[in-house]
């Protein structure tokens, strides 16, 4: 992955240090510069020209109309940064603290973890260092580590190096100092990787230090700031099986207990104290319900009889039979919970790690009834039919609703909620009648649906048709890729066509439509099957690609939707390797038994070196995807936050 850094100083009311630091920046760096002016009483741009009249291009301005808060500030950062297409932000403070020549150490760490957020450890073994700042360090880092199970060797250092593709889509609440706390632990709990970084830092004496740190507005934030964090934190769904039948067998003991009217913040206590999963503990403590009560009493007491040896008839002697014996018996049921929570949760773990794709669906039932619908029924009652598969699945794929939600806000900003459900709706729909389709063709030795030809596609037939040369076709997750495929390997020509697909290592198969030439390969990486690939390639065949999920580390970060989402290079080098020519093919279903198609045939590159060819040609395809999905969003069909989730490398 290629790593586009940007230099990033918040400043509010520092006219001593600023320039200063910018100069340094650009000495110890070859990267832009973006200055973030918080609303300082003198404009730091006018200050930076003072000393320097002449532009500087690696410079850039960007100012508050008044003082909003670091958080703020580095948030104007990280949005003006992504508009303009890096993916890293390296933040450093304007006060002087931090050295620029610490910086080369802190980027080599983000070309190596290009993932993780690049967090500056301060050597506090320095001279003029405030005790404060010695316990804040070591406060913070506390309670950081309690709320994610992480340990951070400096939670309060603003030397940062951050992946601004995390970040493009989370909303903070925090507008101040507390905010760099704030987003340390939620990138965290979105399981980033962490990387500490040793770094220098200087301390002015007393007389000459200058902070805009209010000891007494910031540290009741920061107080609220881990208060909520650690309640969320004690709330999270993401613990392991361990832990999270742990707190559901710790709240069964509490609940078995006479303790009633106690057992809710009795479990807070204990959550809070052994950090375990509340929402669990709570739902253990519910075994007192009323049906429950009468046998967890009398249960409760015949032990506790057994174990004094005798029966009291006053009230003291039946409250110490009933405490005694709910010890016991709540240690039982404790441990039988955490058994049986302690299964289900492998046990489903393992169900979903199985339902990984693997090139091949397993649902065989489903198939089968499917075909036999539409053989005795037709495609329409096919399509019918899905109304009702399709509303199931809308009303419980919560995860599938979130990934469509989180991109219908990218490609439609505008809509409103409700637009979006309707639009999740009909994309779920189409998705559906997409796989009926493929299924159709799949059952056919001829061409089943009509194919309206883009005029784009004419060139892209004649080179299948009548060039010796081989052809790299780069697909995509949308619309009818793989009926595109199918049209075009059953064109007059002697070109056969090898469509790669990602699946399982070492698997291969065959399943493409009995009107086809093509041979589907699953890709696994392995030398042989890129060399397959390339052989196909000089033989003068016809390839096609995906290139819209990585896989491998062969991967850049492109805007598409004004948003960074990481693209494949792998077709790219695979073509540049083999001296392939490239094109960009896309197929949409327009009407019932009808696909529009698509073909882009990439610009030159031959006059740019290798690495900026690949980058060029990715640019080229990112591009076109973007505009044919601009007018067929609802045919994307990409089942994972597209623009949040790292890829997945094997």
């Amino acid at each position: 992955m290629v790593c586009r850094f940007v230099i990033g100083i918040p400043v509010y009311n520092n006219p001593n240090t600023v320039v200063g630091v910018i100069e340094r920046c650009l000495a110890e760096s070859t990267y832009p510069i973006l200055v973030i002016d918080d609303g300082s009483d003198i404009a730091v741009e006018r200050l930076f020209k003072d000393k320097h009249p002449d532009s500087h291009p690696r410079v850039s301005f960007v100012r508050h109309e008044r003082n909003e808060g670091k958080g703020v500030a580095l948030q104007t950062g990280f949005k003006e940064s992504l508009r303009r297409g890096f993916s890293h932000f390296i933040a450093i403070d304007a006060d002087d603290q931090h050295d620029p020549k610490d910086m080369p150490a802190m980027v080599q760490a983000a070309l190596q973890s290009p993932w993780a957020l690049i967090v500056g450890d301060r050597d506090m073994q320095v001279e003029h260092v405030p005790g404060s700042s010695t316990f804040g360090k070591k406060f913070s880092n506390f309670w950081v580590r309690y709320q994610t199970d992480v340990g951070v060797a400096d939670s309060q250092s603003g030397y940062r190096i951050y992946p601004l593709f995390f970040l493009q889509n989370m909303k903070f609440f925090c507008t101040k100092y507390d905010f760099e706390i704030e987003v340390l632990t939620r990138l965290i709990w979105r399981n980033v990787e962490i990387k500490n970084v040793r770094i220098s830092v200087k301390y002015f004496p007393p007389e000459k230090r200058v902070s805009h740190f209010h000891k007494i507005k910031d540290n009741i934030r920061i107080g609220i700031l881990n208060t909520v964090l650690t309640i969320a934190a004690m709330m999270r769904e993401q613990t392991s099986p361990f832990k999270s039948s742990l707190a559901f067998a710790v709240g069964v003991f509490v609940g078995v207990t006479p303790l009633y009217g106690l057992h809710t913040p009795i479990a807070g206590l204990f959550s809070f104290i052994f950090r375990l999963n509340f929402v669990y503990m709570w739902i253990g403590t519910n075994i007192s319900i009323p049906p429950f009560i009468p046998f967890l009493v009398l249960g409760s007491k015949k032990i506790g009889e057994s174990i004094l040896g005798h029966h009291e008839n006053t009230a003291l002697g039946f409250f110490t039979e009933w405490g005694l014996g709910s010890v016991v018996l709540g240690l039982g049921l404790g441990i039988i919970a955490f058994i049986a929570m302690y299964m289900l949760k492998t046990v489903g773990r393992k169900k979903a790690d199985a339902k990984g794709w693997s090139g091949k669906n397993k649902n065989a039932t489903g198939i089968m009834i499917m075909r036999l619908m539409l053989k005795a029924l037709g495609l329409r009652f096919a399509y019918f039919f899905l109304n009702f598969v399709v509303f199931y699945y809308y009303l419980f794929a919560r995860k599938t609703r979130l990934y469509f939600n989180e991109y219908w806000k990218v490609v439609r900003p505008d809509f409103n909620w409700f637009q979006r459900q309707r639009k999740i709706y009909a994309q779920l729909m189409v998705f559906a009648q997409t796989l009926v389709d493929r299924a159709v063709q799949r059952e056919s030795k001829e061409l089943v649906f009509g194919y309206e030809l883009d005029d784009s596609v004419q060139s892209f037939v004649q080179n299948v048709e009548k060039s010796p040369k081989g052809l790299v076709a780069v697909a995509s997750h949308v619309g009818g890729w793989e009926l595109a495929m199918t049209f075009f390997a059953g064109l007059p020509s002697e070109k056969k066509m090898l469509a790669v697909m990602h699946g399982i290592p070492g698997q291969y198969a065959h399943q493409s439509s009995q009107s086809s030439k093509a041979e589907v390969v699953f890709f696994n990486l392995s030398e042989n099957t890129i060399l397959k690939i390339k052989d196909h390639l000089n033989e003068g065949h016809f390839v096609g690609m995906m290139g819209d999920r990585p896989v491998s580390r062969s991967l850049d970060l492109r805007l598409f939707f004004g948003k960074l989402a990481a693209f494949d290079t792998t077709p790219m080098r695979v073509a540049l390797a083999s001296q392939a020519e490239i094109y960009f093919v896309f197929a949409f279903k327009t009407k019932d038994m009808k696909y529009k198609v698509f073909t882009f045939k990439a610009d030159s590159v031959s006059h740019l070196p290798r690495e900026e060819q690949v980058g060029n040609l990715l640019t080229q395809y990112v591009a076109r995807l973007e505009e044919v999905i601009n007018q067929y969003p609802e045919q994307w069909f990409n089942f994972f936050n597209f623009f949040s989730d790292a890829p997945k490398i094997r």
